[in-house]
């Protein structure tokens, strides 16, 4: 995997504030302390997707459900199945867990309400809309990368 991935760089961006908006802040986090550390979520999420959960999430959707990266999807997408079900674990773990704002207990139990939330968000609203950025600011095109 390369360092530079204008796809993940938009949903990082995008999510990085999103997520935190839907459960951190209802849950005390301050507006302000929640876009203060945004470019740090934004930069770890960038090099976490970038390095351990875009490759694991590709092997893990071929693996169990014989995905290939440029199939067509549609509701059901298994790479943002692993994608969000990785993130929604980890992000949570390393920014809610050490500070003390999120609960060990609270991280684990809801979890798959997270996942459920990521992957929806992802899947169809996010991604698209990475992509159309990605190809508008960057000029990417994932045919010919």
């Amino acid at each position: 995997m390369k360092l530079w991935n204008p796809i993940a760089f938009f949903i990082s961006l995008i999510m990085t504030i999103v997520m935190p908006s839907i459960f951190a802040v209802p849950r005390g986090m301050p507006v302000e302390i929640c876009f203060l550390m945004w470019p740090i979520r934004w930069v770890v999420a960038y090099l976490i997707v970038n390095f351990i959960a875009h490759p694991l999430s590709l092997k893990l959707a071929d693996k169990v459900f014989g995905f290939k990266l440029g199939m067509k999807t549609g509701l059901w997408n298994p790479f943002a199945f692993f994608m969000s079900l990785i993130m929604s674990f980890i992000m949570p773990l390393i920014f809610g867990v050490p500070n003390g704002q999120l609960p060990v207990d609270v991280l684990i139990y809801q979890w798959p309400v997270r996942w459920i939330v990521a992957y929806f968000i992802v899947n169809m609203i996010v991604n698209p809309l990475a992509l159309k950025l990605a190809g508008k600011i960057f000029g990417f095109n994932p045919m010919n990368n």
